[in-house]
């Protein structure tokens, strides 16, 4: 897995794209597990996976699915943010919800319709997974978007 990975950056490396990372202060740390909240490349943004902690590792005090997906979905907004994006331009989302059932669907369902504008979908994947990387998460979201050229 290093060796793709050290290829594929001296690959990216060689190119006369500009490649950076994006690591927001309003979103848990991830340098600590070795790898960026976000990467920008050719002016496109490619989100790790965030879940539905707080800046300092803590589920939400009732760390129902909806308010775990509130949280994970206000990390993504900083990220964006960041680059000066916001939901409009994200290219595709990538959900994996624990024990996913029709309340969940119907949940991620509902926040797509009522946030992205003018009827726009992004491409999305929605995958029903036994567990995510730490005990008590219920829901991960990867993402891409586009920066607007400034």
């Amino acid at each position: 897995m290093k060796i793709i990975i050290i290829s594929i950056t001296l690959a990216l490396s060689s190119c006369s794209m500009k490649l950076s990372t994006i690591n927001s202060s309003d979103v848990y740390k991830t340098s600590e597990w070795g790898f960026s909240q976000a990467v920008v490349f050719n002016q496109v943004i490619y989100g790790s996976g965030q879940v539905g902690w707080n800046t300092d590792y803590k589920l939400p005090e009732h760390p129902t699915f909806s308010n775990q997906f509130e949280q994970t979905l206000q990390n993504i907004e900083h990220l964006l943010q960041n680059q000066g994006c916001g939901w409009q331009d994200v290219l595709h989302l990538r959900f994996y919800v624990v024990d996913i059932n029709a309340s969940k669907i119907t949940r991620i369902s509902s926040f797509l319709k009522m946030t992205l504008p003018n009827n726009y979908a992004p491409a999305t994947t929605l995958l029903g997974v036994s567990a995510l990387a730490r005990e008590n998460l219920q829901i991960e979201i990867e993402f891409i978007a586009k920066i607007k050229k400034q």
